[in-house]
Protein backbone atom coordinates (compact mmCIF):
# COMPACT_ATOMS: atom_id res chain seq x y z
CA UNK A 1 0.00 0.00 0.00
CA UNK A 2 1.48 3.44 -0.90
CA UNK A 3 2.76 5.52 1.99
CA UNK A 4 0.42 8.42 1.28
CA UNK A 5 -2.53 6.04 1.66
CA UNK A 6 -1.26 4.89 5.03
CA UNK A 7 -0.73 8.47 6.14
CA UNK A 8 -4.21 9.49 5.06
CA UNK A 9 -5.69 6.48 6.82
CA UNK A 10 -3.74 7.42 9.95
CA UNK A 11 -5.15 10.92 9.87
CA UNK A 12 -8.71 9.65 9.43
CA UNK A 13 -8.23 7.21 12.29
CA UNK A 14 -6.91 10.03 14.42
CA UNK A 15 -9.94 12.18 13.72
CA UNK A 16 -12.28 9.29 14.38
CA UNK A 17 -10.81 8.46 17.78
CA UNK A 18 -12.70 10.18 20.57
CA UNK A 19 -10.46 12.75 22.26
CA UNK A 20 -7.66 11.50 20.02
CA UNK A 21 -6.45 14.78 18.56
CA UNK A 22 -3.02 16.15 19.29
CA UNK A 23 -2.95 18.11 22.57
CA UNK A 24 -0.38 20.52 21.12
CA UNK A 25 -2.18 22.12 18.21
CA UNK A 26 -5.57 22.42 16.58
CA UNK A 27 -4.01 21.21 13.34
CA UNK A 28 -2.40 17.79 13.99
CA UNK A 29 -1.47 17.51 10.31
CA UNK A 30 1.23 20.20 10.49
CA UNK A 31 4.86 20.30 11.53
CA UNK A 32 5.66 22.36 14.59
CA UNK A 33 9.18 23.31 15.65
CA UNK A 34 11.00 26.27 17.24
CA UNK A 35 12.49 27.46 13.96
CA UNK A 36 15.73 29.35 14.54
CA UNK A 37 14.52 30.71 17.86
CA UNK A 38 14.43 29.09 21.29
CA UNK A 39 12.22 26.14 22.11
CA UNK A 40 8.81 26.91 23.55
CA UNK A 41 8.98 25.44 27.05
CA UNK A 42 5.83 23.88 28.49
CA UNK A 43 4.91 24.66 32.08
CA UNK A 44 4.48 21.73 34.45
CA UNK A 45 0.79 22.45 34.91
CA UNK A 46 0.28 22.25 31.12
CA UNK A 47 2.11 18.97 30.52
CA UNK A 48 -1.00 16.81 30.30
CA UNK A 49 -2.93 19.16 28.05
CA UNK A 50 -0.13 20.18 25.69
CA UNK A 51 2.22 17.19 25.72
CA UNK A 52 0.17 14.25 26.95
CA UNK A 53 2.69 13.61 29.74
CA UNK A 54 2.15 13.01 33.44
CA UNK A 55 4.16 15.49 35.56
CA UNK A 56 4.19 13.33 38.69
CA UNK A 57 5.62 10.33 36.86
CA UNK A 58 8.24 12.57 35.24
CA UNK A 59 9.20 13.96 38.65
CA UNK A 60 9.75 10.44 39.94
CA UNK A 61 11.92 9.66 36.91
CA UNK A 62 14.02 12.76 37.53
CA UNK A 63 14.61 11.69 41.11
CA UNK A 64 15.86 8.28 39.98
CA UNK A 65 18.52 9.26 37.41
CA UNK A 66 21.67 11.36 37.35
CA UNK A 67 22.02 12.33 33.69
CA UNK A 68 20.51 15.08 31.51
CA UNK A 69 17.60 14.22 29.25
CA UNK A 70 14.82 16.05 27.43
CA UNK A 71 11.45 15.25 25.91
CA UNK A 72 10.25 17.12 22.82
CA UNK A 73 6.72 16.39 21.66
CA UNK A 74 4.75 18.24 19.00
CA UNK A 75 7.84 20.44 18.57
CA UNK A 76 7.58 21.71 22.16
CA UNK A 77 10.19 21.35 24.89
CA UNK A 78 7.87 19.42 27.17
CA UNK A 79 10.32 18.34 29.84
CA UNK A 80 14.00 18.71 30.60
CA UNK A 81 16.07 17.38 33.46
CA UNK A 82 19.61 18.23 34.53
CA UNK A 83 21.30 16.76 37.61
CA UNK A 84 22.32 19.08 40.39
CA UNK A 85 25.74 19.48 38.84
CA UNK A 86 27.55 22.68 37.88
CA UNK A 87 28.74 20.94 34.69
CA UNK A 88 25.19 20.23 33.48
CA UNK A 89 22.71 22.73 32.07
CA UNK A 90 20.93 23.93 28.93
CA UNK A 91 23.93 25.96 27.72
CA UNK A 92 26.58 23.31 28.37
CA UNK A 93 28.12 21.79 25.24
CA UNK A 94 29.81 18.39 25.25
CA UNK A 95 30.94 15.65 22.89
CA UNK A 96 28.19 13.49 21.41
CA UNK A 97 30.52 10.74 20.18
CA UNK A 98 28.86 8.45 17.60
CA UNK A 99 25.63 10.46 17.60
CA UNK A 100 27.79 12.47 15.20
CA UNK A 101 27.31 9.75 12.57
CA UNK A 102 23.59 10.43 12.19
CA UNK A 103 24.12 14.19 12.27
CA UNK A 104 26.80 13.85 9.59
CA UNK A 105 24.46 11.68 7.53
CA UNK A 106 21.91 14.49 7.63
CA UNK A 107 24.56 17.05 6.63
CA UNK A 108 25.48 14.78 3.73
CA UNK A 109 21.82 14.67 2.75
CA UNK A 110 21.82 18.45 2.74
CA UNK A 111 24.68 18.37 0.22
CA UNK A 112 22.65 15.93 -1.89
CA UNK A 113 19.70 18.32 -1.89
CA UNK A 114 21.70 21.48 -2.63
CA UNK A 115 23.63 19.80 -5.45
CA UNK A 116 20.47 18.91 -7.39
CA UNK A 117 20.85 21.84 -9.81
CA UNK A 118 24.61 21.55 -10.26
CA UNK A 119 26.25 20.03 -13.32
CA UNK A 120 27.08 16.89 -11.35
CA UNK A 121 24.39 16.31 -8.71
CA UNK A 122 25.33 14.04 -5.83
CA UNK A 123 23.35 10.80 -5.55
CA UNK A 124 23.57 7.82 -3.23
CA UNK A 125 23.95 5.54 -6.25
CA UNK A 126 27.16 7.29 -7.38
CA UNK A 127 30.41 5.39 -7.27
CA UNK A 128 32.60 6.74 -4.48
CA UNK A 129 35.62 6.85 -6.79
CA UNK A 130 33.74 9.23 -9.08
CA UNK A 131 33.98 11.83 -6.30
CA UNK A 132 37.16 11.05 -4.36
CA UNK A 133 40.54 9.40 -4.81
CA UNK A 134 42.48 6.98 -2.62
CA UNK A 135 39.65 4.55 -1.97
CA UNK A 136 40.88 1.93 0.51
CA UNK A 137 37.71 -0.16 0.41
CA UNK A 138 35.95 -1.87 -2.50
CA UNK A 139 36.54 0.37 -5.55
CA UNK A 140 33.07 -0.52 -6.87
CA UNK A 141 31.37 0.80 -3.74
CA UNK A 142 28.56 3.30 -4.16
CA UNK A 143 27.81 6.12 -1.74
CA UNK A 144 24.94 4.03 -0.32
CA UNK A 145 27.33 1.23 0.58
CA UNK A 146 29.43 3.62 2.64
CA UNK A 147 26.40 5.11 4.39
CA UNK A 148 25.21 1.59 5.25
CA UNK A 149 28.72 0.52 6.38
CA UNK A 150 29.12 -2.35 3.92
CA UNK A 151 31.61 -0.79 1.45
CA UNK A 152 34.52 -2.77 2.96
CA UNK A 153 33.19 -6.08 1.58
CA UNK A 154 35.03 -7.70 -1.31
CA UNK A 155 31.67 -8.77 -2.75
CA UNK A 156 28.86 -6.21 -2.73
CA UNK A 157 26.21 -8.55 -4.13
CA UNK A 158 23.08 -9.48 -2.18
CA UNK A 159 23.79 -12.13 0.43
CA UNK A 160 27.53 -11.42 0.55
CA UNK A 161 27.53 -8.09 2.35
CA UNK A 162 28.57 -8.10 5.99
CA UNK A 163 27.82 -5.12 8.22
CA UNK A 164 30.81 -3.89 10.20
CA UNK A 165 30.39 -0.85 12.41
CA UNK A 166 32.93 1.80 11.43
CA UNK A 167 33.48 3.07 14.97
CA UNK A 168 36.20 5.63 14.21
CA UNK A 169 35.23 6.29 10.61
CA UNK A 170 38.62 5.52 9.12
CA UNK A 171 37.46 2.34 7.34
CA UNK A 172 35.00 4.10 5.05
CA UNK A 173 32.66 6.82 6.34
CA UNK A 174 35.22 9.63 6.85
CA UNK A 175 35.69 9.71 3.07
CA UNK A 176 32.20 11.21 2.85
CA UNK A 177 33.58 14.54 4.05
CA UNK A 178 35.75 14.66 0.92
CA UNK A 179 32.66 13.99 -1.20
CA UNK A 180 30.95 17.05 0.30
CA UNK A 181 34.02 19.15 -0.46
CA UNK A 182 34.05 17.87 -4.05
CA UNK A 183 30.42 18.98 -4.39
CA UNK A 184 31.29 22.43 -3.04
CA UNK A 185 34.22 22.79 -5.44
CA UNK A 186 31.88 22.53 -8.44
CA UNK A 187 30.37 25.96 -7.83
CA UNK A 188 32.38 28.35 -5.66
CA UNK A 189 29.82 31.13 -6.25
CA UNK A 190 26.88 29.01 -5.05
CA UNK A 191 28.85 28.08 -1.93
CA UNK A 192 30.59 31.44 -1.47
CA UNK A 193 32.91 31.48 1.52
CA UNK A 194 32.46 27.73 2.06
CA UNK A 195 35.24 25.28 1.24
CA UNK A 196 35.25 22.60 3.93
CA UNK A 197 32.64 20.19 5.25
CA UNK A 198 32.71 22.01 8.58
CA UNK A 199 31.96 25.35 6.93
CA UNK A 200 29.22 23.71 4.88
CA UNK A 201 27.61 22.28 8.03
CA UNK A 202 27.77 25.65 9.81
CA UNK A 203 26.20 27.61 6.95
CA UNK A 204 23.72 25.19 5.45
CA UNK A 205 22.74 22.93 8.33
CA UNK A 206 23.37 24.33 11.80
CA UNK A 207 22.27 27.84 10.85
CA UNK A 208 18.83 27.07 9.34
CA UNK A 209 18.05 24.75 12.25
CA UNK A 210 18.99 27.34 14.85
CA UNK A 211 21.72 25.05 16.17
CA UNK A 212 23.76 27.89 17.66
CA UNK A 213 25.41 25.67 20.23
CA UNK A 214 27.00 23.13 17.91
CA UNK A 215 30.56 22.67 16.67
CA UNK A 216 31.97 20.01 14.33
CA UNK A 217 35.27 19.59 12.53
CA UNK A 218 33.54 18.21 9.45
CA UNK A 219 36.28 15.71 8.70
CA UNK A 220 35.41 12.96 11.15
CA UNK A 221 32.01 11.53 10.32
CA UNK A 222 32.25 9.16 13.29
CA UNK A 223 32.58 11.59 16.19
CA UNK A 224 33.44 15.17 17.10
CA UNK A 225 30.05 16.89 17.15
CA UNK A 226 29.93 19.01 20.31
CA UNK A 227 26.55 20.42 21.27
CA UNK A 228 23.92 21.04 23.89
CA UNK A 229 21.07 18.67 24.62
CA UNK A 230 18.64 21.03 22.89
CA UNK A 231 20.64 21.11 19.65
CA UNK A 232 20.51 17.32 19.63
CA UNK A 233 16.73 17.59 19.89
CA UNK A 234 16.61 19.90 16.84
CA UNK A 235 18.25 17.21 14.74
CA UNK A 236 15.75 14.67 16.05
CA UNK A 237 12.85 16.96 15.13
CA UNK A 238 14.18 17.40 11.60
CA UNK A 239 14.17 13.64 11.07
CA UNK A 240 10.84 12.97 12.77
CA UNK A 241 9.33 15.68 10.56
CA UNK A 242 10.55 14.18 7.27
CA UNK A 243 13.32 16.76 6.72
CA UNK A 244 11.08 19.83 7.16
CA UNK A 245 12.12 22.53 9.61
CA UNK A 246 10.88 26.11 9.97
CA UNK A 247 8.63 25.50 6.94
CA UNK A 248 11.65 24.64 4.79
CA UNK A 249 12.61 21.31 3.24
CA UNK A 250 16.11 21.13 4.70
CA UNK A 251 16.40 17.51 3.56
CA UNK A 252 14.38 15.66 0.97
CA UNK A 253 11.76 13.32 2.38
CA UNK A 254 13.38 10.56 0.31
CA UNK A 255 16.72 11.08 2.05
CA UNK A 256 15.21 11.02 5.54
CA UNK A 257 13.35 7.86 4.58
CA UNK A 258 16.62 6.18 3.63
CA UNK A 259 18.25 7.32 6.86
CA UNK A 260 15.42 5.84 8.92
CA UNK A 261 14.83 2.56 7.05
CA UNK A 262 17.17 -0.40 6.47
CA UNK A 263 19.82 0.12 3.80
CA UNK A 264 20.83 -3.50 3.23
CA UNK A 265 18.62 -6.06 4.95
CA UNK A 266 21.01 -8.92 4.17
CA UNK A 267 23.70 -7.13 6.22
CA UNK A 268 21.69 -5.53 9.03
CA UNK A 269 17.94 -5.00 9.35
CA UNK A 270 18.60 -2.45 12.10
CA UNK A 271 20.69 0.12 10.25
CA UNK A 272 19.85 2.84 7.74
CA UNK A 273 22.07 5.63 6.44
CA UNK A 274 24.28 6.19 9.50
CA UNK A 275 21.26 5.71 11.76
CA UNK A 276 20.13 2.86 14.05
CA UNK A 277 16.63 1.49 13.66
CA UNK A 278 14.05 -0.47 15.54
CA UNK A 279 14.25 -4.07 14.29
CA UNK A 280 12.67 -7.42 15.15
CA UNK A 281 15.11 -9.95 13.72
CA UNK A 282 18.50 -10.45 12.03
CA UNK A 283 20.17 -7.22 13.17
CA UNK A 284 23.51 -6.28 14.64
CA UNK A 285 24.36 -3.74 17.32
CA UNK A 286 27.45 -1.55 17.85
CA UNK A 287 30.27 -2.18 20.27
CA UNK A 288 32.12 -4.95 18.47
CA UNK A 289 29.43 -7.60 19.03
CA UNK A 290 29.83 -9.71 15.85
CA UNK A 291 26.66 -11.83 15.90
CA UNK A 292 23.14 -11.26 14.66
CA UNK A 293 20.28 -10.95 17.12
CA UNK A 294 17.00 -12.71 16.43
CA UNK A 295 14.35 -11.18 18.67
CA UNK A 296 12.77 -7.72 18.88
CA UNK A 297 15.22 -5.28 20.38
CA UNK A 298 12.49 -3.50 22.32
CA UNK A 299 9.18 -4.74 23.63
CA UNK A 300 7.23 -1.60 22.74
CA UNK A 301 8.46 -0.06 19.50
CA UNK A 302 7.54 -0.54 15.84
CA UNK A 303 10.35 -1.77 13.56
CA UNK A 304 11.42 0.19 10.49
CA UNK A 305 10.25 -1.63 7.35
CA UNK A 306 10.05 -0.71 3.68
CA UNK A 307 6.59 -0.97 2.11
CA UNK A 308 7.94 -2.75 -0.98
CA UNK A 309 10.89 -4.97 -1.88
CA UNK A 310 13.42 -4.84 -3.40
CA UNK A 311 14.42 -1.22 -2.92
CA UNK A 312 17.45 0.84 -3.92
CA UNK A 313 20.67 -1.14 -3.96
CA UNK A 314 19.44 -3.58 -1.32
CA UNK A 315 18.06 -6.30 -3.67
CA UNK A 316 16.35 -7.88 -0.67
CA UNK A 317 13.13 -9.69 -1.64
CA UNK A 318 11.63 -9.05 1.81
CA UNK A 319 12.34 -7.40 5.18
CA UNK A 320 15.04 -9.93 6.06
CA UNK A 321 13.23 -11.46 9.05
CA UNK A 322 13.34 -14.92 7.48
CA UNK A 323 9.70 -15.69 8.19
CA UNK A 324 10.03 -15.30 11.97
CA UNK A 325 8.17 -11.99 11.99
CA UNK A 326 5.86 -10.52 9.33
CA UNK A 327 7.09 -7.92 6.89
CA UNK A 328 3.74 -6.13 6.75
CA UNK A 329 2.80 -2.98 8.64
CA UNK A 330 -0.29 -0.82 9.01
CA UNK A 331 1.63 2.39 9.56
CA UNK A 332 5.12 3.16 8.31
CA UNK A 333 6.38 4.51 11.63
CA UNK A 334 9.51 2.60 12.64
CA UNK A 335 11.57 4.14 15.42
CA UNK A 336 15.14 5.29 14.88
CA UNK A 337 18.05 6.51 16.96
CA UNK A 338 21.45 8.12 16.89
CA UNK A 339 23.67 6.49 19.50
CA UNK A 340 26.96 7.59 20.96
CA UNK A 341 29.38 6.41 23.61
CA UNK A 342 28.77 6.98 27.34
CA UNK A 343 25.03 7.10 26.83
CA UNK A 344 24.39 9.86 24.30
CA UNK A 345 21.23 9.35 22.25
CA UNK A 346 18.65 10.94 19.99
CA UNK A 347 15.53 8.78 19.72
CA UNK A 348 12.72 9.42 17.23
CA UNK A 349 9.14 8.09 17.38
CA UNK A 350 7.32 9.47 14.31
CA UNK A 351 3.99 7.88 15.27
CA UNK A 352 3.96 9.95 18.46
CA UNK A 353 5.66 13.11 17.12
CA UNK A 354 8.18 12.44 19.87
CA UNK A 355 11.91 13.07 20.26
CA UNK A 356 13.87 11.90 23.29
CA UNK A 357 17.46 12.97 23.91
CA UNK A 358 19.97 12.18 26.64
CA UNK A 359 23.61 12.83 27.45
CA UNK A 360 26.11 10.87 29.49
CA UNK A 361 23.71 8.14 30.61
CA UNK A 362 26.22 5.71 32.07
CA UNK A 363 25.69 2.16 30.92
CA UNK A 364 24.09 3.32 27.69
CA UNK A 365 20.50 3.47 26.53
CA UNK A 366 20.61 2.47 22.86
CA UNK A 367 17.23 2.41 21.13
CA UNK A 368 14.94 1.26 23.96
CA UNK A 369 16.30 2.40 27.30
CA UNK A 370 15.12 6.01 27.36
CA UNK A 371 11.77 5.09 25.80
CA UNK A 372 11.21 2.41 28.44
CA UNK A 373 11.96 5.01 31.12
CA UNK A 374 9.55 7.74 30.06
CA UNK A 375 6.83 5.62 28.43
CA UNK A 376 4.66 5.33 31.59
CA UNK A 377 4.33 9.13 31.67
CA UNK A 378 3.02 9.11 28.11
CA UNK A 379 0.76 6.06 28.22
CA UNK A 380 -0.89 7.33 31.42
CA UNK A 381 -2.65 10.04 29.40
CA UNK A 382 -2.84 8.40 26.00
CA UNK A 383 -6.30 9.27 24.59
CA UNK A 384 -7.02 5.66 23.59
CA UNK A 385 -5.18 3.42 26.07
CA UNK A 386 -5.16 5.64 29.20
CA UNK A 387 -2.58 3.79 31.25
CA UNK A 388 -3.09 0.33 29.75
CA UNK A 389 0.57 -0.37 29.00
CA UNK A 390 0.05 -3.92 27.76
CA UNK A 391 -2.55 -2.94 25.17
CA UNK A 392 -0.62 0.15 24.12
CA UNK A 393 2.60 -1.79 23.53
CA UNK A 394 0.81 -4.62 21.75
CA UNK A 395 -0.66 -2.28 19.15
CA UNK A 396 2.13 0.27 19.00
CA UNK A 397 4.88 -2.31 18.49
CA UNK A 398 2.83 -3.93 15.73
CA UNK A 399 2.69 -0.61 13.86
CA UNK A 400 -1.08 -0.53 14.30
CA UNK A 401 -1.28 2.67 16.37
CA UNK A 402 0.00 6.01 15.12
CA UNK A 403 -2.04 8.78 16.79
CA UNK A 404 0.31 11.64 15.90
CA UNK A 405 1.63 10.63 12.52
CA UNK A 406 2.04 13.75 10.40
CA UNK A 407 0.91 13.33 6.79
CA UNK A 408 3.46 14.48 4.27
CA UNK A 409 2.74 17.95 2.83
Amino acid sequence: MPRWTLLLFGLLLLVACEDGSSPATEDPASYHDPGRGPFEEVATEDLVGRCGLDPDILASIDASINYPYAIVRYGLLCHEHYPDDAEAGPEVMSENFSVTKTMAGAVFGRAVKLSAELEYPLRDTDRMDSWVDDITFNPDARVAHVLGMVAHNENLEFGSREFSYDTYGNIQINKLSEVIEAVIAQDPEEFEGVQTSAEFADRFFFEPLGMDHSEWSGYYFAFGWISTLRDMARLGLLLVHDGVYDNQAILSEDWVYKMTHPSFEDANTGYGYLTWLGASNFYKVPGGYPYYLFEPFGECEPPALWPEYPHGLSDSPDCGYRGVYPCEQNFDVGVFSANGGVGNIILGHPALDLVLVAKDAEGGLFISGLWDLIRPALVEHDPVYQGDMEAFCRDYAAGAYAPDLIPLP
